[in-house]
């Protein structure tokens, strides 16, 4: 009696291993669902009772190995909306508190230049500062956290952002320019939620590169056409070899480009729900569709992710853009905490 208990709980572990796979160890949406719906009644079955004879057999292991393909290459649904409690985003993510910035030019006018102004919200953050007197070095507090939360206004060319955050520091990541990385609350935790995921699931890897999302009240930011209203962010793909260095996104040749781990981490960040479009170059899309259609994926998911090869590349998440073969771009959908979102 003790070994058929033991053999069905072994069992019964093995089945939501398998169905829960991409939402558990792939880094889970904040929210979304931990078992799905077909692992629970996988559950139910194997709760029931089954005779020795029917224990791993075949054809029970092959029918939940097509329910954890099933689950993996769902296409991707729009979700539900961001959590809102009393008016204000539940985000269970790490945030910044703080932002402070070391004056590199001792000018008030370079700091209104990178977006930091206005120069009354920086007096106020830093009373005891004379800005007509700023110091190489000195370090001037730029943001602080408030009973505010970030809100997109527009569209992604033609937008603004109010009350943006910015992107908190990582272990597996680097941030470019930290008063460029600005975003709405559902942006930053996004970002923090994949690349955490990204960092755990692979902590030999590489620190990847985070560029630009927007400036702390959106608007114009060279060169960006878009990247106006906190809803973009540039990340560099996954390398086999370290980059030259870190203070800018590099060309990656063929054999630097870490396919697998690529594939992981932009079908994360599909995954969770939030994704409208995600933007790379032809080149690597060709590169990751042939590695999704050798992992299994239907051809339903790769037409409905990849305009590359798409019966229908009108509807596709990932589309072609130029100069996007060093890093991926990725832009969230609007929340109903936005106004004029589009």
């Amino acid at each position: 009696m003790v070994l058929k208990k033991t053999a069905r709980l072994a069992l019964l572990t093995f089945a939501v291993t398998l169905v829960t796979i991409s939402a558990v160890a792939d880094g889970q949406a904040q929210h979304a669902s931990v078992l799905t719906p077909s692992a629970l009644r996988t559950a139910a079955v194997l709760f029931s009772p089954l005779p020795n004879s029917s224990l791993l057999t075949p054809e029970l292991v092959l029918h939940v190995e097509r329910l954890a393909s099933r689950d993996r290459w769902r296409v991707p649904e729009p979700t539900p909306a961001w959590d809102v409690q009393s008016g204000v985003p539940v985000v269970s993510t790490r945030q910044r508190d703080e932002l402070w910035m070391t004056v590199t030019y001792p000018s008030k006018y370079k700091l209104l230049g990178q977006g930091l102004g206005p120069m009354k919200h920086l007096q106020e953050l830093n009373p005891e500062v004379d800005f007509d007197k700023l110091e190489k070095g000195q370090q001037i507090l730029v943001w602080k956290r408030s009973e505010q939360f970030s809100k997109s206004w527009g569209d992604p060319n033609h937008g603004r952002l109010y009350d943006g955050e910015p992107l908190p520091e990582g272990d597996g990541y680097l941030i470019l320019h930290p008063h460029r990385a600005f975003g709405t609350y559902y942006t930053v935790s996004e970002i923090v939620r994949v690349l955490d995921a990204f960092n755990a699931r692979y902590p030999e890897s590489k620190p990847l590169i985070v560029g630009d999302i927007s400036v702390k009240n959106g608007r114009r930011l060279k060169p960006h056409k878009s990247h106006q209203s906190g809803r973009d962010v540039d990340i560099t793909y996954p390398r086999l070899r370290e980059p030259p260095n870190y203070s800018r996104f590099h060309n990656i040749p063929r054999r630097d480009f870490d396919v697998e781990k690529s594939f992981w981490l932009i079908k994360q960040f599909i995954d969770g729900g939030n994704v409208e479009y995600v933007f790379m170059d032809k080149r690597w899309q060709r590169v990751l569709r042939a590695y999704a259609e050798k992992q299994g994926a239907t051809e339903e998911w790769l037409n409905a992710v990849f305009e590359y090869r798409s019966n229908r590349p009108g509807l596709a998440i990932i589309r072609h853009e130029r100069g996007h073969a060093r890093h991926f771009h990725v832009r969230f959908k609007c929340q109903e905490t936005d106004t004029r979102c589009r």
